[in-house]
């Protein structure tokens, strides 16, 4: 019984707590009600159509907004107070708010203020309970964006920057802090045009869209020039595509003169020489001569012309090599580093284009030559007579037994003798190899020495 009593009591605790819980959630509901029903709030209307809002920065004090209006036609500016005390406007100008004059005709209703605008390009102050609000008020259609016509320059080498003329006129949307520091409203128009990018994925340049953004109306404007022929239409401005009424102007077809130009290179491993020290580097290209590299160039639309240059000097102050393939297979089998890069141009050579610069390191000769193996033993392990080597670009070598014979004659360092002599293991003992070669510095290589065959007779 007892146990049912606490139960009891346990479930009563739950719903008092949940009725004041709810007692407290109704109660702050009410004042977030009623904060929102008083809270501080601008509305500025005009023209028939809704004025445009930027907001400023902070340093401005135009704690408002900036209000863009179509026209002066029943432009209105509603302020929503904070309760019904009295609400009075000012006007200021240029200078600044110590330039602020009362200004009559006003309407309020309740905690909401209604002043018709009868003058734009100024800032209006709204008082009320000791608290100012400063904002600024723009007239459009004393500033319109008028887009009549656009054309590209026709001057030569715009290889990285294309001009366009703009026929029209818009001048700065102007406003004023309450400190009379000038400010401008940027009105955003926007250049759109094809142009070339390169895909990784695909190995090729593929038409893409692109857009800038132009931040004031000027005469003259630039942007990235197009790697393929294409026509360029301006639209704007911001306030006007707020409104729906967006003004747009194309040119005709613009051939382009700017290029692009990309290169690849990719070695070829000699993956089953496992005697070759640095036959396969990962982290760059090179390593142990001979080195063959492919070079493919991959260029836009308007370039009529390539070169390959080959450098011992980082800057290419010294090129040591040209050529013209689009494709180019070449072996390096000199020591040391040599700079390969791409060079592009159009017909008239006002643009040139440089792809990156490859970097291909060629290592140090060395060659040695064991002096003891047992073929025949143990299959896979120590049965095969091999040098190690590195940057050997030719290469001899005869084996002959102590009188003298002839026992096997290979020409690449990469082979080597399995212990037979005419399909047959020969008997343990002292052999002797003698080995010309030339390394990737130019310089001869001779070995000689011995080999101590070790293995059972047979």
């Amino acid at each position: 019984l007892g146990d049912v009593y606490k139960r009891q009591i346990v479930t009563l605790s739950f719903i008092i707590i949940w009725i004041n819980m709810r007692r407290y959630l109704l109660f702050f509901a009410c004042i977030i009600t009623i904060g929102e029903l008083y809270a501080q709030q601008i509305t500025v209307s005009g023209g028939g159509r809704p004025a445009y809002n930027h907001t400023p920065e902070i340093s401005t004090g135009l704690t408002g907004g900036v209000f863009v209006i179509y026209s002066l036609n029943n432009a209105t500016i509603e302020f929503s107070g904070e309760d019904d005390s009295p609400i009075s406007w000012c006007l200021f100008r240029e200078i600044g708010k110590e330039s602020s004059t009362p200004i009559s005709g006003a309407i309020q209703n309740g905690n909401i203020s209604t002043l018709n605008i009868s003058e734009a390009d100024c800032g209006y102050i709204i008082e009320q309970n000791g608290e100012s609000y400063y904002l600024w008020i723009i007239d459009y259609s004393q500033s319109p964006l008028i887009l009549n016509a656009v054309s590209t320059s026709n001057e030569e080498g715009q290889c990285d920057m294309t001009t366009l003329m703009l026929d029209g006129e818009g001048k700065k949307l102007n406003y004023y802090s309450t400190n009379g520091a000038p400010k401008s409203l940027r009105r955003e128009l926007t250049v759109s045009y094809m142009s070339l990018t390169w895909d990784k994925e695909s190995l090729a340049y593929t038409q893409t869209f692109q857009t800038e953004t132009v931040y004031d109306f000027s005469s003259s404007i630039q942007v990235p020039s197009p790697l393929c022929n294409t026509d360029f239409t301006v639209t704007g401005d911001q306030i006007l595509n707020y409104w729906g009424l967006s003004q747009t102007a194309s040119t005709e077809e613009y051939i382009t003169s700017a290029i692009g130009v990309t290169a690849t290179a990719e070695q070829t491993y000699r993956e089953d020489a496992t005697n070759e020290d640095d036959r396969h580097p990962t982290d760059y290209l090179g390593g142990s001569a001979p080195a063959e590299i492919e070079f493919k160039a991959y260029v836009t639309d308007a370039v009529t012309h390539i070169e390959w240059e080959f450098s011992d000097k980082e800057d290419f102050s010294n090129t040591i090599a040209r050529y013209n393939d689009e494709t180019l297979w070449y072996t390096f089998r000199d020591e040391g580093v040599t700079y390969v890069r791409l060079v592009a141009s159009n017909s008239t050579a006002t643009c040139q284009a440089y792809s990156e610069t490859f970097t291909i390191n060629i290592g140090e000769p060395r060659l040695e030559a064991p002096n003891v193996f047992s073929p025949g033993t143990s299959p896979g392990v120590n049965d095969e007579w091999k040098v190690a080597y590195k940057s050997i670009v030719s290469f001899k070598c005869w084996i002959f037994n102590k009188w003298g014979v002839q026992m096997f004659y290979f020409d690449s360092p990469d082979q080597g003798w399995d212990g037979k002599y005419r399909g047959k293991y020969v008997d343990p003992g002292v052999y002797y190899y003698v080995i010309e070669a030339k390394g990737a510095n130019n310089k001869k290589m001779k070995l000689k020495g011995h080999i101590n065959i070790l293995r059972p007779k047979n």
